[in-house]
């Protein structure tokens, strides 16, 4: 056991010496396949390897993953966010602060085509810190929402984090789809309830009331790009198509729109975006190729069983359980980003998690929801490096105004531990 605790410690080390998580995953696997078989030199090692990145990538629920990328590329282009951000704006403009509302609902609305925080930091980011800025909003308060926000991305459905999850726990993309709604609209309840406050607090802009001659046309111009989280989310539970259907669907639409109906970009952007999309793909493959093969020898190894067994010698409560399991989250997703960490700790963390009766669903949208943390968090904290450029604020400024929203959405968190029921609910009524 203490060999594969020197496995885990190269592996974590390879990541701080800025190895790529999918080849430093990928060297540690090979290690520790080898002292499965008693020499790291074994061919045996390298054979079980490659039959775990065949069965890894033979699975119709990935096909999603380059389908709904494509989809947030395509809607990120075009000016089909301006259209959005343009819409909601002008709707809460009576309200005090209400840009910064504007700002939460836009990347709701963003994230069901996306499902990406750092395509809605980078994308929809410009477009509202512009617009903050120029209504005479504070640059920290107006980086602090945006920051705050992007984290909807990755919760709200079509999410890849969720689809990886899926994967390896060999659960239901639509149930971790729809089970994620809620605690994703909690998360932007709690964000404009602190937008309220400060508004209130620091007496921020207030804005008339929109006519219907305003709000017409830009609602004809950004309804068609909204309604694809309905398209998605209706027609998996209508069950007209599967999840990955959905993501086809969705990568089709997105296409058309900006093709057909808005003419953002010809067949030449098409290609490049396709490209990029091959590109982030394999990134993503590669990653869930080796990563797998780490939990799979991770689990040969023992490091489960000898994890459940620490567990139980701590507590015997599952809420308890829970709790220990938000600390190694946060720590974890402070140093490695969410999908490579979910695809590494899944297979290791939920047959613990089975032995306490937690329901699998809970259980990913947690640690999906915990590691979406780490995005705000040094070191690592990837959408904070994105709006440097955005916000024209430090790295260090960026921590500083976004730790409220950090506290917030940890409060959610330990609501939804507490009452699993804001999770289970929708899947179980819907599905």
């Amino acid at each position: 056991m203490i060999i594969f605790a020197l496995i885990v410690v190269l592996f974590l080390v390879l990541l701080l010496i800025g190895f790529p998580v999918g080849f430093a995953a990928g060297l540690a696997s090979f290690i520790g396949g080898g002292l499965v078989y008693g020499d790291i030199f074994d061919p045996r090692a390298s054979a079980m390897i490659a039959r775990l990145a065949l069965s890894s990538m033979d699975n119709f629920l990935l096909l999603a993953i380059p389908f709904f990328i494509l989809a947030g590329r395509l809607m990120n282009f075009g000016g089909i966010t301006e259209r959005m951000f343009g819409l909601v704006a002008l709707l809460v403009r009576p309200i005090r602060g209400g840009l910064g509302h504007a700002n939460v609902l836009a990347s709701v609305l963003f994230a069901g085509m996306s499902g990406s925080a750092t395509a809605d930091a980078v994308g929809l980011g410009q477009i509202e810190m512009k617009a903050m800025l120029g209504q005479g909003y504070q640059r920290g308060f107006s980086a602090g929402v945006t920051a705050a926000s992007s984290l909807i991305g990755p919760i709200l459905p079509p999410s890849i984090a969720l689809v990886a999850y899926a994967v390896q726990a060999e659960v239901s993309v639509a149930r971790m789809f729809f089970a994620a709604i809620v605690p994703a609209f909690m998360m932007a309840a709690v964000y404009m309830a602190y937008v309220a406050y400060r508004a209130r607090k620091e007496n921020m802009p207030i804005g008339t009331r929109a006519k219907l001659a305003e709000i017409w046309p830009a609602f004809r111009v950004a309804i068609l790009p909204i309604l694809t989280p309905f398209i998605i989310m209706g027609g998996i539970y209508s069950g007209i198509f599967t999840p990955t259907e959905a993501a086809a669907v969705a990568a089709l639409y997105a296409a058309l729109l900006g093709l057909v109906v808005y003419r953002a970009y010809g067949l030449g952007r098409l290609a490049r975006e396709l490209l990029g999309t091959l590109i982030d793909t394999a990134v993503i493959m590669v990653i869930i190729i080796f990563t797998t093969a780490f939990g799979v020898v991770m689990i040969r190894a023992g490091v489960p069983g000898a994890m459940a067994d620490f567990f139980v010698s701590l507590t015997s409560n599952a809420t308890v359980l829970l709790f220990l399991m938000l600390i190694l989250w946060m720590v974890v997703g402070c140093f490695m980003a969410q999908t490579p960490a979910i695809l590494i700790l899944t297979p290791i963390l939920l047959p613990i998690t089975e032995t306490y009766g937690i329901d699998p669903i809970h259980f990913g949208i947690l640690m999906t929801l915990t590691l979406t943390l780490g995005l705000l968090t040094p070191p690592v904290g990837m959408v904070l490096y994105a709006l440097t450029r955005v916000t024209g604020l430090s790295f260090r400024e960026l921590v500083v105004v976004s730790m409220p929203y950090v506290w917030l959405t940890l409060a959610v968190i330990v609501i939804l531990i507490f009452l699993p029921g804001f999770v289970t609910f929708l899947p179980d009524l819907l599905l």
